[in-house]
C-alpha cells in the first residue's frame, strides 16, 4: 500500500493541467482586456472558479516569481502576475469542457462552502476573510483531480456511493486507501501553495489534526458541514459530514454565534444563487 499510495503521491504532482469552469473563460478573458476592471474586479470574477484560483495562486508562488512571502490572495496575485499572464492562464483552462456535466455540482457545492467561510470569518471578526474563503473554495480540489485523472478509480468510487450507500471518502478508502483530502494536499503542496490554504485542504473533515492554520480547517469544516446540509450543490454523496468535537471550541463559538452564521449563510446563498453561472 506504501509503494501505491507513493505513486499515486507522484502522478498527482505531475498533473499540469487541470480542468476549469466552461463559461467563466470568455467572462474573464474580456474582463482581463477591458481597462474598465481592477485587479479586485477581475479577483472576485476569477474566485468563483475553484481550479483557476489556484492555478493563479501556483504560479504566484512559484520559484521562477522568488516572491519573499507566500501569496494567497487573488487580488495581491494579480497585482504582481499581471493581466496579460492571467490571461494566458484563462486561455489554457478549456479541459473542464470534457466533464462539465460531472463537475458543475460539486463547483457550486464548493463555491457554497467559501460563501459560508467568509460569513463565518467575518462574524469571528478575522482580518483575512479572502483567504479563508479560498481555503473553502479549493478544500475538495482532490475530488477533480481523483474526477478528472483517475477516471477508472472514480468509476468505483460512485458505485460503492450509488449501490453501497456509503459516503465518498468511505468509497475513497476503499479503492484508494486515502481520500480526497490528501490528494488535494499533495497537488497543493507541489504548487507550494501556503499552508493557510494547505492545511484546509488536507483537515477539512478533521480540523483539530491541522498543525499550521486550524482555525482555518476549522472554519471550512463547519462551512462544508453547513453547506451539505443545505443541499447546495453536490459533494459526491447523499451524506452529511459529522461535525468533529472540537472544531467549535477551536472557534470559541458558543450556540448564539452558530445560529447567526447559519441564518446569514442561508441568506447569503439565497441572494447569490441568480448570480452563479450555472
Amino acid at each position: 500500500m506504501a509503494l501505491e499510495r507513493a505513486a499515486a503521491r507522484k502522478r498527482v504532482q505531475l498533473i499540469k493541467n487541470l480542468p476549469t469552469l466552461p463559461g467563466m473563460l470568455e467572462t474573464i478573458s474580456r474582463a482581463v482586456e477591458s481597462k474598465r476592471f481592477s485587479a479586485a474586479d477581475i479577483g472576485k470574477l476569477i474566485s468563483r472558479d475553484q481550479v483557476l484560483t489556484a492555478k493563479i495562486l501556483k504560479l504566484a508562488n512559484s520559484a521562477f516569481f522568488g516572491f519573499s512571502r507566500k501569496v494567497g490572495s487573488l487580488t495581491q496575485a494579480l497585482v504582481l502576475l499581471g493581466f496579460d499572464v492571467v490571461k494566458g492562464l484563462i486561455l489554457t483552462s478549456s479541459v473542464f469542457e470534457l466533464m462539465k456535466d460531472q463537475a458543475r455540482g460539486l463547483w457550486r457545492h464548493s463555491m457554497g462552502v467559501a460563501t459560508a467561510c467568509g460569513v463565518i470569518a467575518a462574524e469571528l471578526g478575522l482580518e483575512e476573510v479572502e483567504e479563508v474563503s479560498l481555503g473553502g473554495l479549493l478544500h475538495d480540489l482532490g475530488k477533480v483531480v481523483i474526477r478528472a485523472h483517475m477516471p477508472d478509480d472514480q468509476e468505483s468510487i460512485t458505485e460503492l456511493v450509488e449501490v453501497e450507500g456509503m459516503s465518498v471518502r468511505e468509497a475513497e478508502m476503499e479503492v484508494l486507501g486515502f481520500d480526497h483530502s490528501l490528494v488535494g494536499l499533495w497537488l497543493a503542496e507541489s504548487w507550494k501553495l501556503p499552508e493557510k490554504l494547505t492545511d484546509p485542504i488536507r483537515w477539512h473533515h478533521q480540523p483539530t489534526h491541522a498543525r499550521h492554520a486550524p482555525k482555518v480547517a476549522a472554519i471550512v469544516h463547519l462551512a462544508d458541514i453547513l453547506i451539505r446540509g443545505y443541499g447546495y450543490g453536490d459533494g459526491g454523496d447523499k451524506w452529511v459530514p459529522p461535525l468533529e468535537r472540537g472544531a467549535l471550541r477551536l472557534l470559541g463559538m458558543d450556540a448564539k454565534t452558530l445560529e447567526a452564521i447559519v441564518a446569514s449563510t442561508a441568506e447569503r446563498l439565497a441572494t447569490e444563487a441568480d448570480d452563479l453561472p450555472l
